[in-house]
């Protein structure tokens, strides 16, 4: 949206030896600042519109919103005159006809032509940071452990994440089959909005905007197993009740650290992780199996190769220590 002179001056800033990053920030501000300020593209042309939420799941480019642009509006609806006078039941999309709908697939693409020197204008680093790398082709598909069938009465009840991806599959095959069949335009546009829903849902079920008779029942997607009290964060990682975890008084210590904290010398003791033998850490893990587990920092047993665990008594720690292998 530049023109060339200035898009050149702003390019030969950005790349100035010895930038820092706040500098960087503030120039790009300044160019993203410049080209919302530009009604018409100088290079071909096209109308620089808003480009806002149009309604649940869908962006639209709203081309005529500005004052400068009240000529080629009135150009624009002077084109569907006579649709309108042919069909009156269209007057009420011609409002809407105006503002054109970003689907996934244009953004992409143009995401795709922006040139590596406009993502550095953008902020962007073009060689691992492109706009289209931001934007999803495939879905990921958590393994079974994270979506496990449940028995019941005979039958089981599949998880709501395996539940979505059936429909992902499903609606993905009707559209291919639609358009290498010929269906209707109508048909296959209902199937890839119901294809693009399914996807949010899989992601965020808590999809705003849309009606719950469009939604069904509420689902758990991967939002709703993160967050919240419940989610793996708060009430998994970092919940009381794992495994490798205690609960005790902590208080600092004018001789510590500010990033450390004192804990009980026998919530120390007690309190274990597995830790696997590497050259890096070899001598400090043979400290710990000679001192045991009775002395911090110390072992209480040792997990070997055949996955037999050799409790650390007195009489067998050096030898145990000797034979630490990576």
């Amino acid at each position: 949206m530049l023109e060339e002179n200035d898009r050149r001056t702003s390019l030969r800033k950005l790349r100035a030896p010895g930038i820092d990053g706040l500098q960087k920030r503030m120039l790009v501000k300044g160019v993203n600042d410049r080209c919302k300020k530009v009604t018409y593209c100088p290079h071909c042309g096209a109308t620089n519109g808003v480009v806002k939420k149009g309604g649940p799941l869908k962006i639209v480019h709203d081309k005529y919103r500005q004052k400068r642009t009240a000529a080629e509006q009135d150009e624009f609806r002077g084109t569907l005159v006579n649709a309108v006078e042919a069909d009156p039941q269209l007057k009420p999309f011609v409002s809407r006809a105006q503002s054109e709908e970003m689907t996934p697939l244009r953004v992409y693409n143009l995401f795709k032509n922006i040139s590596d020197e406009d993502c550095e204008l953008m902020g962007l680093n073009p060689s691992c940071g492109r706009p289209e790398l931001f934007l999803w082709t495939s879905i990921p598909v958590p393994p079974v452990c994270i979506r496990p069938s449940v028995a019941q009465d005979g039958a089981s009840n599949e998880d709501d994440l395996t539940v979505k991806l059936s429909e992902i599959i499903f609606t993905n095959a009707l559209i291919e089959a639609g358009m290498r069949q010929g269906a209707g335009t109508v048909n296959i546009m209902e199937q890839w909005d119901y294809l693009g829903l399914a996807i949010a849902m899989y992601i965020n079920s808590d999809v705003p905007g849309v009606p719950i008779t469009v939604v069904g029942k509420p689902i758990r997607g991967f939002t709703q197993r993160l967050k919240g009290k419940q989610g793996r964060f708060r009430g998994n990682l970092a919940g009381k009740r794992v495994d490798f975890s205690g609960r005790t008084v902590i208080s600092p210590d004018p001789n510590m650290r500010i990033d450390e904290v004192a804990i009980p010398d026998r919530v120390a003791k007690i309190l274990t992780y597995p830790e696997r033998v590497t050259p890096h850490n070899m001598e400090r893990l043979k400290k710990a199996v000679r001192n045991g587990p009775d002395v911090h920092p110390g072992a209480t047993r040792v997990l070997l190769a055949n996955k037999q665990k050799r409790f650390l008594v007195p009489s067998m720690r050096e030898k145990t220590a000797n034979d630490l292998r990576v």
